[in-house]
C-alpha cells in the first residue's frame, strides 16, 4: 500500500514538474521577447522612423529643383472690344476677337546656379543619413532601457523572495520561541521582538512591491504594451564575475568609431556646412532653360485685312476665311542676377554659419561625452564586479553567523536579540548581493551601449 501511494505521489510530482516547465512559454515574458516587442511597438522608435520618412520627403522636394518641370495652363476671356492675338505677331498672322482663349505647355529646368541647389540637396541627404543612423541608435538605447527595467524588476523580485524566506524563518523562530515561553525557558518579550521584526519585513515587502509595480509600468510604457504585462520569466542573477580586463583607452577609441549618434552628428555637421556654402552662392547668377508651346484662339475672329476694311470702307478688301487658331512656341535661357534684397541673403548666411558652428560644437561635445560615458560605465562595471565578490563572501559569513546564533539560542546560550540581528544580517547581505549581481549585468549592458556594440544577442 505504501509503495502504491509512493508511486502515485511521484507521478503527481513529475506531472507537476512537466507542467511547470511548459507553462512559462505561454504565460511568461522573457527579456528577449520584451525587446522584440519593443522594437516593433515602441512609440519613441516609431517617432524616429517617421522623422526619417519626413526627411526622405525633404530630399525628394529639394531634388525636384534639379529636374525638368512641365506646367500646362489654359485661359479664356471675353472683352468689350476686339483684342488681337497672338501679341507681337506680324499683321499677316494677327487675329482679332472679343472672346479669346489660349492653351500652353511650359517646360523649364535649372541650367546652372553654381551648385547652390546641389549643395542644398547634399545637405538634405546628409540629414536623412543622420536620421537613419539615429533610428539604429534609438534601437540600441531601447534594448538597454528594456533590459535595465526588466532586470530592475527581477531585482525587486529577488528582494521580495529574500524577505519572504526571512519571514518564514522568523515565523518558525516565533513558533519555537512561543514553545520556550510556555516551557518557562524564554520571556514573552522575546516573542514580541520577533513579531516586531516580522512586521518590519512586511512593511519593507510592501514598499518593494510598490517599486516592482512602478518598474513594470515603466517597462510596459517603454515597450508600447497596452494593458498588464505577463509575468516576467525569472532568471537567477549571474553568479560568474569575469573581471573587466579590456583596455579602457581602446574602448574609448572603439566607441568614437562605432557610436551611431556620433556618426549622425558628423552627418549633421556636413549638412550644416553645405547649407552655409549654398547660402553664400545665393549672391551668384542663376540660369534657367525654358521652352513653351502655345495655341491661341478666338470666337469668330477676323484677320488684319478685314479689320482694315472695316476702318476704310472705301478700300476694296477681298473677303477671306480666317482660321481661329494660331500656334506658337518659344525656347530660350533666363539669367537672373540678384542685386538688392534689403539684407535677406546676408542674414541667411549669418544664420547658416552659426548653425554650422553649432553643429561642429555639438559634435565635439558628443565626442567628449562618449569618452566620458565609456570611462564611467567601465568604472561602474568594475565596481559592480568588486561588490559582487565582496557580497558573496558576506552572505556566506552571515549565514554561518545565523546558524551559530540559532543553535546557541535553542540551547539557551544566547538571547533573541542576537538571533534577530543575525537574521537581519542575512537578509541585508542577500539583498545587497542580488542588487550587486543585477547591477553588474546592467553595467555590462551600459558599457556595450556606450561603445555602440549592444545587440539583442548580448542580453543576459
Amino acid at each position: 500500500m505504501k509503495s502504491a501511494s509512493l508511486c502515485v505521489l511521484i507521478t503527481v510530482i513529475t506531472a507537476g514538474s512537466l507542467l511547470a516547465q511548459q507553462q512559462p512559454a505561454q504565460n511568461q515574458l522573457t527579456l528577449k521577447q520584451a525587446v522584440v516587442y519593443a522594437l516593433q511597438h515602441s512609440p519613441d522608435l516609431k517617432i524616429a522612423i517617421v522623422e526619417t520618412t519626413k526627411r526622405q520627403g525633404n530630399v525628394t522636394t529639394v531634388r525636384s529643383a534639379l529636374l525638368p518641370e512641365l506646367d500646362v495652363a489654359g485661359d479664356v476671356g471675353r472683352s468689350r472690344l476686339e483684342h488681337g492675338y497672338p501679341a507681337g505677331a506680324p499683321p499677316s498672322l494677327s487675329r482679332f476677337a472679343r472672346t479669346t482663349y489660349s492653351a500652353s505647355a511650359d517646360l523649364h529646368m535649372l541650367a546652372w546656379d553654381f551648385q547652390k541647389t546641389s549643395l542644398e540637396l547634399g545637405a538634405t541627404r546628409e540629414r536623412l543619413s543622420a536620421s537613419q543612423v539615429l533610428v539604429d541608435r534609438k534601437k540600441q538605447e531601447l534594448i538597454f532601457q528594456i533590459a535595465q527595467l526588466y532586470l530592475r524588476a527581477l531585482t525587486y523580485q529577488d528582494l521580495l523572495h529574500a524577505a519572504d524566506l526571512t519571514r518564514k524563518s522568523l515565523t518558525s523562530l516565533l513558533d519555537r520561541t512561543n514553545e520556550l515561553v510556555k516551557a518557562g525557558r524564554a520571556v514573552p518579550v522575546d516573542a514580541f521582538k520577533i513579531q516586531t521584526q516580522i512586521a518590519q519585513i512586511d512593511s519593507d515587502s510592501a514598499t518593494l512591491e510598490a517599486g516592482r509595480q512602478a518598474t513594470l509600468s515603466s517597462l510596459a510604457a517603454t515597450m508600447g504594451y497596452v494593458g498588464q504585462l505577463p509575468a516576467l520569466a525569472y532568471s537567477p542573477a549571474n553568479t560568474a564575475t569575469p573581471p573587466a580586463t579590456t583596455d579602457r583607452q581602446q574602448l574609448v577609441q572603439n566607441a568614437l568609431q562605432q557610436r551611431l549618434d556620433l556618426k549622425a552628428a558628423m552627418f549633421d555637421t556636413k549638412s550644416a556646412t553645405d547649407l552655409e556654402r549654398a547660402a553664400r552662392r545665393s549672391y551668384w547668377p542663376r540660369i534657367d532653360f525654358r521652352a513653351a508651346a502655345i495655341q491661341y484662339g478666338g470666337d469668330n475672329p477676323v484677320g488684319f485685312p478685314t479689320l482694315i476694311g472695316r476702318l476704310l470702307p472705301g478700300l476694296s478688301v477681298p473677303s477671306l476665311g480666317t482660321p481661329s487658331g494660331v500656334n506658337d512656341w518659344t525656347v530660350g535661357l533666363h539669367i537672373g542676377v540678384p542685386l538688392f534684397d534689403s539684407g535677406r541673403r546676408s542674414g541667411q548666411i549669418k544664420a547658416a554659419a552659426a548653425q554650422a558652428e553649432q553643429a561642429r560644437l555639438a559634435q565635439q561635445k558628443l565626442s567628449l561625452n562618449v569618452a566620458r560615458e565609456v570611462q564611467t560605465s567601465y568604472a561602474e562595471l568594475q565596481s559592480a564586479q568588486t561588490r559582487v565578490k565582496a557580497m558573496q563572501e558576506t552572505v556566506i559569513q552571515a549565514q554561518e553567523i545565523l546558524k551559530n546564533e540559532q543553535t546557541k539560542y535553542a540551547v539557551g546560550r544566547t538571547v533573541i536579540n542576537f538571533v534577530l540581528e543575525a537574521e537581519s544580517g542575512v537578509l541585508n547581505s542577500q539583498s545587497l548581493l542580488s542588487q550587486a549581481q543585477r547591477s553588474e549585468a546592467i553595467a555590462q549592458l551600459a558599457l556595450e551601449l556606450s561603445t555602440g556594440t549592444i545587440q539583442p544577442d548580448s542580453l543576459p
